[in-house]
């Protein structure tokens, strides 16, 4: 009875768990992807710097200004206060006479010295004139690298979502092979009663029983093959959406195989020359990383020899003893300053390393003309090999549904036979095994036709 409970119990359990579990449809872990997954994570971040950039860039182009305050307090003033004797200045002075004034020994005062503090107070204001066009081109280029970033952020996360439905639909056909693998199984296991019972009676040879335990253990074999690849699957959908634990049962996905016939009637010209077109990802960053690299070798244009760049420099600077405008007769000390200064600097002769710069620019160029050309013929390329792979499949899948045709027909005609009791129950289990067989080999044509139709449907930017 405690027995019975403790069985009771745990199928409650498991009902709960699975009536209370989480459900993710297609939409739900097309979030999780958006939300979690690290690439998506990485790129955003570099489109999020690559605007500070610009941002950086622009600024580069206006007025810099600077701010400079200091303080300081003096223990002991270098410079301490200053008296003059009466009695020297009366001497100094030639007098008439008899009208020389009698001496009296006192002390004027004219200096006080130097305060314990001292202020200084500095602002200086940069701005470049004229640099030979190096600024604005260096805001472009930052600009068009943002750019860049903005595609491929959304370039990845089309990539990604690509590899999510991809994932989910070989879940869905691993699950039909991993149906019709059970009930394979189940004729296998009766087909080795079988022989076993009928090698006793001595209507079979126990090599017939060994090539039916053979028979039902690659199907075992088989089996944990399939279940691998699931976990697989499994273990690449926790990867890319970030989702701890999912489990099998958890997925809510019903593949749509009718998109499939639709790939395959467009035209295949069609279709790869709008894999092809400016308005693709892919061909958008090469285009885009040449006209940086053109902009990269106009900066470096603008910096060779003689080529002078030129700025201004005001600057406004009080030094006192006290705060501005705080230190007594402060107009008549002076202490305020304001200069106005235009410069020119230029490079005369570094051993040609400028020249190196813009050598260097050149073969970036036709480095990134290249890869404009190399991405083409690579999306090129892996179209019609994902469009070839398609049909080939299409072909086989044609010639499983005649094979399946001829094994529903074999089974029928060993059905008839066995039950008029010409044939035997190891051919019939025989033949429906052979269909099983024929089924999955389907199944794995179809699930190579749909990866194909997929990936023809990403790189046309469908």
């Amino acid at each position: 009875m405690k027995n019975k409970s403790l069985f009771c119990s745990f199928i409650l359990f498991s009902l709960s768990t699975f009536l209370f579990c989480d459900v993710f449809s297609f939409n739900d872990l097309q979030e999780k992807l958006k939300e979690n997954n690290p690439d998506i994570k990485t790129v955003q971040e570099e489109y999020n710097r690559s605007i500070l950039d610009y941002k950086d860039a622009l600024a580069g182009m206006g007025p810099k200004i600077d701010l400079t305050i200091s303080g300081t307090y003096m223990v002991n003033p270098p410079v301490g206060s200053l008296a003059v004797n009466i009695d020297d200045i009366i001497s100094a002075v030639n007098w008439p006479t008899g009208t020389k004034p009698a001496a009296t020994g006192q002390r004027i005062k004219v200096y006080d010295g130097l305060e314990n503090t001292y202020y200084n107070f500095g602002l200086t204001l940069e701005q470049p004139l004229f640099t030979w066009g190096k600024l604005h081109n260096a805001a472009k280029l930052y600009k068009e690298i943002s750019n860049i970033q903005k595609i491929k952020l959304n370039y990845t996360s089309r990539q990604l979502e690509t590899e999510l439905e991809t994932r989910l639909v070989t879940l869905f056909y691993l699950n039909r092979i991993t149906n019709i693998l059970d009930e394979e199984k189940l004729y296998a296991e009766e087909l080795v009663s079988y022989s076993e019972d009928a090698e006793k009676s001595g209507m079979l040879l126990h090599q017939d029983v060994v090539d039916a335990k053979i028979q039902a253990k690659e199907l075992d074999i088989a089996q944990q093959g399939v279940f691998e690849q699931i976990t697989n699957q499994i273990l690449e959908l926790q990867r890319i959406t970030g989702i701890d634990n999912l489990f099998l049962n958890e997925i809510n996905f019903n593949f749509d195989e009718n998109i499939i016939p639709e790939i395959m009637k467009r035209n295949n010209n069609e279709l790869l020359e709008k894999a092809l077109s400016g308005d693709q990802d892919s061909i958008k960053m090469a285009t885009q990383a040449k006209v940086i690299q053109d902009m990269a070798l106009k900066i470096s244009k603008g910096a060779v020899y003689w080529k002078p760049d030129v700025g201004m420099e005001m600057s406004a600077g009080y030094g006192g003893q006290r705060l501005p405008f705080a230190e007594p007769n402060w107009r008549r000390k002076d202490d305020y300053s304001i200069n106005v200064s235009v410069g020119i600097k230029t490079t005369l002769w570094d051993g040609g390393k400028k020249l190196n710069a813009v050598a260097r620019d050149y073969s970036s160029t036709a480095s990134a003309q290249v890869n404009a050309e190399a991405t083409r013929s690579t999306i090129r390329k892996t179209m019609n090999e994902q469009w070839n792979t398609a049909q080939v499949c299409s072909m086989k899948i044609e010639y499983q549904d005649l094979k399946i045709e001829t094994a529903d027909a074999k089974i029928e005609h060993q059905e008839v036979l066995f039950k008029n009791g010409y044939g035997s129950k190891a051919d019939l289990l025989s033949s429906k095994i052979n269909k099983c067989t024929e089924e999955i080999t389907k199944l794995q044509h179809e699930l190579s036709r749909a990866v194909s139709c997929l990936t023809i449907k990403f790189l046309a930017g469908e």
